[in-house]
């Protein structure tokens, strides 16, 4: 099993954005769900192809404030 990693990113404009890999299918989604309502509601998730195949999966969400 690969390391689970979930990366923030703020922009000079405020915009965030959450990246997670090493996590398998919705996995992903429970890891974040505390940080994506501390950091505001979901603009546009983006779910990479390894999200849909078990095993090994990723997601990017990005948000907006």
């Amino acid at each position: 099993m690969s390391e689970r990693r979930i990366e923030i990113t703020v922009s000079p404009e405020g915009a965030t954005s959450i990246k997670t890999s090493g996590f398998t299918g919705g996995s992903c989604r429970d890891a974040t769900r505390d940080l994506e309502r501390a950091l505001g509601v979901a603009g546009r998730e983006s779910l990479q192809p390894e999200y849909f195949h078990q095993g090994s999966t990723g997601e990017q969400l990005r948000q907006g404030t």
